[in-house]
């Protein structure tokens, strides 16, 4: 293993799955997602990373978003940016991200059958990969729609267009649409007319 710089630290890490995306094969008997949020906690410099990793049968892992929060204390700044090695961020990633291969195995028997055996040689889901883009935004949309409220909140849709970096308008077609493919619940009737 590569020697770490002295102002570099990696505290903990922690792995959010995309259950949709599926699972790929890492081992013979363990398993990654496909597509995954990982949370990590640096001590030096002293900041907390988001990374969306997505991994792919033939290319491997790669990160397709990336994102740093610091404090007023300690700025994010192109020194500390120069710090933050992504190469490492991955590598622990995906350590942390590794789950028993029966994980993978629920996941297949969840599926079709007729979807299966795509999805044993891609690892992938192939009833979201068939869908439009529009679509897969909707699904998004209603993960993220659905966890808001199950923590609590009282705007799920502003949670929404700031998770996904989404103007109002586009998340209010994202979760019409989420409603149409029933992904979300149907509106109920207004207050006044019950």
């Amino acid at each position: 293993m590569p020697r770490l710089p002295k102002n570099f630290r990696i505290d903990w890490v922690s792995v959010e799955p995309v259950e949709s995306r599926g699972y790929l094969p890492a081992g013979p008997d363990t398993a990654v997602p496909a597509f995954f949020d990982a949370h990590i906690q640096l001590g030096d410099p002293p900041a907390a990373v988001r990374i969306e990793v997505q991994v792919t049968a033939d290319s491997g892992p790669a990160i397709v978003e990336l994102s740093i929060r610091s404090n007023s204390r300690s700025p994010i700044t192109t020194s500390v940016l120069r710090q933050v090695l992504v190469d490492q961020l991955l590598r622990e990633a995906m350590n942390a991200a590794v789950v028993p291969a029966s994980v993978r195995e629920e996941w297949l028997a969840t599926l079709p059958p007729e979807h299966r055996e795509r999805a044993v040689s891609t690892g992938t889901a192939p009833v979201l990969d068939s869908l439009s883009q529009a679509d897969r935004d909707a699904h998004t949309a209603a993960q993220i729609y659905t966890e808001a409220l199950a923590a609590g909140s009282k705007s799920p849709a502003v949670m929404v267009g700031h998770a996904m970096n989404r103007s109002r308008p586009q998340v209010a077609r994202y979760i019409r649409r989420a409603r149409e493919l029933g992904l979300l619940p149907p509106l109920g009737p207004p207050e006044g007319d019950r």
